[in-house]
Order: C-alpha cells, then structure tokens, then sequence
C-alpha cells in the first residue's frame, strides 16, 4: 500500500480541495459554486462545460441536501446536477468527506479486479465503498491512502489503460 500510495503525486489542485476547500464545505454543509467548479476539473476536466450549467443557487441546494443525506444516497442526489454522475458524485464526496468516502474511478477497479478483489467491473459506488472500506481496514489505512494507491497501481501496472482515459489520468 505505502508502495503505490508514496508514488501518487497529488497535484497542487488536489492539496488545496483536500485542505481548505474540505474544511469550507464541510463545515458550510454545502458546495459554493466555485469549489464545485474546482472539484469537478480535479476528477474530469472534460466535464468543465456541463458543471458550468448549473447555477449557484442549484449547487448549494442540492449540495445541501446531499451532504445531509443517508450516505447512500448523497451521492445519488449529486447526480440531479448537471454534469454529476456517480464518479463525479463520488469525487464531490470525497472532497467533503475523505474518511468517509472516496473515488470510484476505471483506475481503481482495474487495480481491484486484477488483485480479485471485485468480480466484476460493473460495480455500483455503494458496492465499490464498502470493498475500499473493509480492504482499508483490512491494511490499516484511510480511504485516501487507498485510492491514491488502488490508482497509482494500475496508471503504472494497469493492463487496459486506453488513450481516451489517459487524457484525464493527472486530474485525479
């Protein structure tokens, strides 16, 4: 695990919505719309024109709810904004919530399929949380920790990698 992780290079991007915008949102209980802005380049900057869709007022109220909601359903009610779908709901998630939640990205199933850790790659986020949590458990780690390695494993490893996906790899 410290392997993989210690070779994830979190951009500065990625410090900041870790570090001060974590600590706004949570403490809010909602996204303003520039911190959802950033939070969506940092999982997909090609999602930028459809997050600018929507306005301030839908953002903080839908991310009002979300972030109040039973955790199995935050995500489901990110995914009412434009642009939000579950990876990008997870993301939103993990920013807010690091020790509760984390990403669900192509990267990080491919490094839980080729360890067997999942036996299918068609897995819900619901599904795909409670593996990275008990696998975090298991290693005595934090969901962060984890993701940064399940990532960095298959960007440097992986085996279906394709040039499509490649063009975002750097944003998470």
């Amino acid at each position: 695990m410290k392997q993989w992780s210690g070779h994830y290079c979190p951009r500065v991007v990625e410090r900041k919505l870790l570090g001060e915008v974590r600590f706004n949102v949570a403490g809010r209980g909602y996204y303003r719309r520039n911190e959802f802005l950033q939070a969506g380049a940092w999982k997909s900057p090609r999602s930028k024109t459809y997050l600018e869709r929507n306005s301030a007022e839908d953002i903080e109220e839908i991310t009002r709810i979300a972030l109040a909601a039973p955790e199995r359903l935050a995500f489901r009610i990110l995914d009412v904004l434009e642009g939000v779908g579950v990876p990008m709901a997870s993301a939103l998630l993990t920013v807010s919530y690091p020790l509760r939640f984390t990403v669900i990205d192509f990267r990080s199933i491919e490094t839980l399929w080729e360890h067997a850790e999942i036996d299918s790659k068609r897995i819900g986020y619901w599904e795909y949380l409670g593996v990275c949590r008990r696998i975090a458990r298991r290693v005595h780690t934090d969901l962060r920790t984890l993701d940064q390695a399940l990532w960095q494993w298959s960007k440097e490893r992986g085996s279906q990698i394709t040039l499509e996906a490649d063009s975002d790899d750097d944003a998470k």
